[in-house]
């Protein structure tokens, strides 16, 4: 089979031809295989010459393919232009091909490693729940609230996974009490152990499901703590006396806008996030009449049609013609403290102290107190931390005392107060209606005032 190119030039690299007969007519094959044109002419003078650069070029074995093919097609009648052109295809390709296939599996492999890498699982599941790619089990995006939850065990798990790597396969009851060791040495309240010990079993489970590993007893091993109420920070609600006194209270500048808003969550029973966004779109009418609030909350992109049924709600949203003020959480958080703080002085039943937990930034500050022998907290019998009712009042407390002064005032059905809520179970709606166990007592005295039976 002799090779030529077929060119006048005499430098630069040129494919390789052969010339055939292929159905009674001539036809010049590319080998698409390439030489130097000036190398070429050089050693194409000489038999020896021509096979030592085409071995040095290592093109000799895939001519010797090509050669092989064409007298296997001659013999069975085979050879056509088409035949011939995928012949030399795949022979010269062969090593790209391959090259591919390896670098596909290499990227495949990487891939892989990096999934089964828990570490590197871990920052890929956080960043995919924060950009959207990873929904929720009902296909929706993950709240605000949910995105922030893992951003903390994010953090706190890969400060765990510094002091002890390990793989999926290691997940033992061995490790496992060693990562809840770790959060209680962090000084974490039993609400928050839970919840950090809740997403690492969520991201086992996923891994599990992507077939990352197949410790089906990982999650098993990984056990809550008992939570009761001792061990959750006090939750209070403001009586119907408290929120009159703290709507009547003159206030001015910011801290009117904080009372204001702060009240607003309490003649709504919404969340935070939802009443702190109240705009004069949001304020609409029934078939009937009856003027509402129309908003998708923000937590469950449920729509709730909350009805305007305090003369107070409707004075308050018209002061700002319906457009409730801007404020950040952390900001109304501090401001309503201190404004409580001050009505307590004509309303002392915001003095009450409450036993309570402190928080891990709480009880960080205290134990630098103590160095310096400073309380800053005091406790009851139990060693338990007391704090004025005041202290206790939050964004969310507004919530808590709608919901709570709802269902004491028996006018309303558990249904109905849950349409409001947006409450989607009756045990979630429960948890809202913070009654002392002093109230219940009061509440069973006044059902049973014909006598016990």
């Amino acid at each position: 089979m002799k090779l030529v190119l077929r060119t006048e030039k005499t430098d630069g690299e040129h494919p390789l031809y052969v010339r055939l007969k292929i159905g009674g007519s001539a036809y010049w094959c590319n080998l698409l295989m390439t030489v130097d044109a000036a190398e070429w002419n050089e050693v194409s003078k000489s038999e020896r010459k021509q096979k030592n650069y085409l071995n040095k070029k290592g093109i000799s074995k895939k001519i010797a393919l090509i050669e092989d093919a064409i007298t296997d097609m001659r013999r069975h009648h085979r050879l056509t232009k088409d035949n011939l052109d995928e012949v030399i295809e795949n022979v010269v390709l062969a090593d790209k091909r391959e090259g591919l296939k390896r670098a596909e599996a290499l990227k495949k492999d990487i891939e892989y490693n990096k999934k089964t890498n828990i570490k590197n699982f871990v920052i890929e599941h956080v960043h995919g729940i924060e950009n959207g790619t990873i929904r929720t089990s009902t296909k929706g995006k993950y709240a605000k609230e949910s995105i922030k939850n893992w951003q903390q065990f994010r953090r706190v798990f890969l400060d765990f996974y510094k002091i002890m790597p390990f793989e999926w396969d290691n997940i033992n009851e061995a490790l496992a009490d060693r990562y809840i060791s770790y959060l209680e040495s962090l000084g974490y309240m039993k609400y928050t152990l839970d919840k950090h010990i809740s997403l690492f079993k969520t991201l086992i489970g996923a891994a599990e499901r992507q077939g990352l590993h197949t410790n089906h007893i990982a999650c098993s091993l990984l056990r809550s703590p008992k939570i009761t109420e001792d061990d959750k920070a006090k939750k209070i609600y403001l009586t119907k006396e408290e929120l009159s006194a703290l709507y009547e209270m003159p206030l001015n500048g910011f801290q009117e806008q904080v009372r204001d808003v702060f009240l607003i969550g309490c003649f709504t029973g919404m969340r935070f996030s939802d009443y702190s966004r109240i705009k004069k779109a949001n304020i609409g009418f029934t078939h009937n009449g009856t003027k509402v609030i129309r908003l998708k909350q923000e937590k469950t992109a449920k729509v709730v049609v909350v009805p305007i049924m305090d003369d107070r709600l409707e004075v308050l949203l018209k002061k700002y013609d319906y457009n409730v003020p801007k404020i950040w959480d952390q900001n109304l958080n501090r401001t309503i403290k201190e404004i409580c703080k001050n009505l307590s002085e004509s309303v002392p039943s915001l003095q009450k102290k409450e036993r309570t937990i402190l928080t891990l930034k709480e009880k960080r500050a205290e134990s630098n107190a103590q160095k310096k022998g400073k309380v800053l907290y005091e406790y009851d019998e139990q060693g338990y931390p007391l704090k004025p009712r005041w202290e206790l009042v939050a964004s969310h407390t507004a919530r808590r005392s709608c919901i709570t002064n709802m269902y004491l005032s028996k006018k309303f059905t558990i249904p109905q107060m849950m349409s409001v809520s947006g409450h989607k179970t009756e045990a979630m709606f429960f948890k809202y209606v913070k009654l002392s166990l002093d109230e219940y007592a009061e509440s069973v005295a006044s059902a049973a005032v014909d006598g016990l039976f």
